[in-house]
């Protein structure tokens, strides 16, 4: 869904004279010539009062208005949203203070509340309240509907899209912060089908009962973001998605908003945002709710497909959650041991493992290694080296060696390669919020970690074998002694790592496990012990295959 889609010559042409010629001609120049023959009238001057509110009804629009300074511009926009395929019940307007004088548009709405307070655009949707319809639909004062827009949205909720609709829908970036350069709407890619999205601005149309979300929490911030935090809070507090309808190039009658309208209107800067820039006011709001568990769209795509991002955003989602699982990594070392062939890694650094075939004491361990590869259990995932670099015949060996289900394989290198980045900048925080303790080796220098570590855990050199009962005895004796729930246990000690966490998710299955591998290496002072953490760019740019 990323990036516009190109159009031809003749559709940019099109599109650049009607927002761009004949809108300037429509909403600029035209006001020249029109001699304003009802001067404005102080506001507290009502010339027309309200009736009595209507009995409730169900089925019915209640649309929201905000004057602020383009009041220049309501009458024109009242007159398109009466002029409605399927019209509203009632038009409603909330007026800020303004420094212009303020008008009397008792004569345009149906009801008309006044406020000696800016209160920026939270006012309108704090109003909606207290419709007495099913549905209520806000505009801001730069956006214009086309005749069929409700008859879209009501369309789409009838046919099984029912959320937060909008006119011009954004779709955040995965790197984090905001950003509107993707986007779908009128303004952006004009879609045949109706596309989730995770804002929307410009025109929102909703149930009244939707409303409710936007204030189980205080904003992050009341200057910027309401259009964040409705459609954030929506989906947190009421698993309610935000959508834009279909907006087709070929039947402009649909979209929220006429282009020549919304181009040159939206361009007279008067607007708060306009004037002020809260672009880092915004990115730091995206950023504190994807903190908080918010699932951007494109992060739902990723790990709904079977891709090396995705599945470590399905992990990172899991452990945002709290849903315990374990994760095991079994790289080359881990196969070769399995599979009964010698090797020695005691000399390298920090002393790996070895494995002596015939051995007695390393056939017993052997065993074990071998039972952590194919233990069956739904919150257990085992990672599994890939093709692009074991090969494929190795590759295929591992997979029916494990006897995993699809659902719960994925890569042994899902931390590093392409994939570091994301583990710094997403997995990191995630674990920063929980309670954290850590098995790894005894020169390991724990206190740089970028977490607090409650118990730490010490293996030496070779550990599979010579620390593989006393590690297992005091994880399990803390966990027992303390009655430890919901916590996380990371692993950074090779072929024991999978033994270990084996053993304590059947014994104590209420907490996670997750083998972390080398990826604290350099944080812990033990070394840049891969090519990753030596800043290889040819393995940071590796995305691993399946």
């Amino acid at each position: 869904m990323r990036g516009h889609h190109n159009k031809t010559i003749k559709q940019r042409l099109k599109w650049w004279w009607s927002t761009r010629v004949l809108g300037l001609f429509n909403m600029r120049l035209k006001r020249l010539f029109t001699p304003d023959s009802n001067p404005p009238k102080r506001v507290f001057e009502f010339e027309r009062l309200a009736p009595p509110l209507s009995d409730p009804d169900k089925d019915g629009i209640t649309v929201i208005l905000t004057a602020y300074r383009r009041v220049e511009y309501l009458a024109e926009q009242i007159k398109a949203i009466r002029a409605q395929s399927l019209p509203p019940t009632e038009i409603w307007v909330w007026t800020n203070a303004s420094p212009d004088q303020l008008v009397d548009i008792s004569l345009l709405a149906d009801r008309v509340v006044v406020s000696n307070t800016n209160w920026l655009f939270w006012g309108r949707f704090a109003l909606g309240n207290l419709a007495r319809t099913g549905f209520v639909a806000f505009f801001d004062d730069d956006t214009l509907p086309q005749p069929r827009w409700f008859e879209n949205c009501l369309n789409t909720i009838s046919q099984g899209t029912d959320g937060i609709l909008g006119g011009s829908g954004v779709l955040l970036p995965v790197e984090g912060g905001y950003s509107s350069k993707n986007k779908a709407g009128w303004n952006g890619r004009h879609l045949d089908e109706v596309s989730e999205v995770d804002l929307v601005g410009h025109a929102w149309f909703m149930r009244k009962e939707y409303l409710q979300f936007m204030w189980r929490e205080e904003p992050c911030s009341w200057e910027n973001g309401e259009d964040i935090h409705l459609s954030y809070m929506a989906l947190k507090h009421g698993d309610i998605k935000t959508y834009v309808p279909p907006h087709p190039e070929s039947d402009e009658s649909l979209w929220s908003c006429r282009p020549d309208f919304g181009k040159v209107v939206g361009r007279k800067k008067v607007a708060t945002f306009k004037t002020k820039d809260h672009r880092t006011t915004r990115s730091n709001i995206v950023d504190n709710y994807r903190k908080d568990g918010w699932v951007i769209v494109e992060e739902k795509q990723a790990a709904a497909t079977k891709s090396f991002a995705g599945d470590l955003i399905k992990f990172n989602e899991k452990l945002r959650r709290g849903d315990n699982f374990s994760f095991v990594r079994f790289g080359d070392g881990e196969m070769i041991v399995i599979n009964g062939e010698g090797i020695n890694l005691s000399e390298k650094c920090n002393g790996e493992h070895k494995y002596t075939p015939n051995d007695l004491v390393d056939e017993k361990h052997r065993q074990i290694l071998a039972d952590s590869l194919t233990y069956d259990n739904d919150q257990y995932f085992v990672g599994l080296p890939c093709s692009c670099c074991v090969g494929e015949e190795k590759c295929h060996r591992i997979r029916q060696q494990s006897q995993q289900s699809e659902e719960r394989l994925t890569w042994a290198n899902l931390f590093v390669n392409a994939n570091y980045s994301i583990f710094l900048e997403q997995t990191i925080p995630i674990i920063q919020s929980k309670k954290v303790n850590i098995i790894c080796h005894e020169k390991a220098q724990i206190e740089d970690l970028p977490f607090e570590i409650s118990k730490d855990f010490r293996i030496g050199s070779n550990a599979w074998v010579n620390n593989y009962q006393e590690a297992l005895k005091d994880t399990q004796e803390y966990i027992e002694s303390n009655k430890i729930e919901n916590e996380v246990f990371i692993f950074c000690a090779g072929v024991l790592s999978n033994m270990l966490i084996y053993q304590l998710t059947r014994m104590h299955p209420d907490n996670t496990y997750l083998d972390l591998g080398s990826v604290f290496d350099v944080t812990m002072g033990l070394g840049q012990t891969r090519k990753y953490l030596k800043g290889s760019k040819r393995r940071l740019k590796k995305v691993c295959v399946w």
